[in-house]
């Protein structure tokens, strides 16, 4: 009887753990006041464009993000297009290459630069393009080019090669240097 009582609260637990209104994460909206999941689902299936702010090495914020994707994926028909960050500009064509099957994923991760968190925070979004065939773009500019940006300024862009500029957003880059007192001008 005590086992079965056991049983019973374990499965109670389990049952009511996993919520479908995605409780792990508190969402807050501009006012600061707690809203739900639905509504967060509600406003990302209205708009064109979804920018997911995200803290790099937070795997809660980064289920959230697949939980929002495989959402929004059901919601739009599959018409999504995904994009990260952490995948630099120039690993672009490697990263299609993966996407359609040409490499095999051993020769993507060897190959790619990719951050040490990518097993447990990026690589279930790219897995979940590649399981469902979406476009999935790598949004940042190479490392080795912020670095001149960080230590040269903005300018300095302008002296790379033109097949080193196809990486990059079109020069130039209108800035205030008021707001990055980091790069020198």
């Amino acid at each position: 009887m005590k086992t079965k009582l056991i049983l019973l609260f374990i499965t109670f637990v389990l049952f009511t753990a996993m919520k479908t209104d995605k409780a792990t994460y508190q969402l807050f909206n501009s006012e600061g006041k707690q809203i739900k999941y639905k509504k967060l689902l509600k406003a990302a299936n209205e708009a064109d464009i979804i920018l997911f702010g995200e803290l790099h090495n937070n795997p809660i914020c980064h289920w959230l993000q697949l939980e929002l994707t495989k959402d929004l994926f059901s919601s739009k028909n599959a018409n999504i297009i995904l994009g990260a960050e952490m995948f630099e500009s120039d690993n672009q064509l490697i990263i299609n290459e993966y996407l359609l099957g040409v490499i095999k994923k051993r020769n993507f991760e060897k190959e790619a630069r990719l951050w040490p968190n990518y097993e447990t925070n990026y690589k279930p979004l790219l897995e979940f393009a590649k399981e469902n065939d979406l476009k999935f773009v790598a949004t940042n500019i190479p490392r080795r080019y912020a670095s001149i940006v960080h230590s040269k300024g903005f300018e300095a862009l302008n002296d790379l090669e033109p097949e080193a500029k196809l990486f990059i957003a079109p020069l130039p880059i209108e800035y205030d240097p008021a707001n990055y007192p980091d790069i020198k001008t």
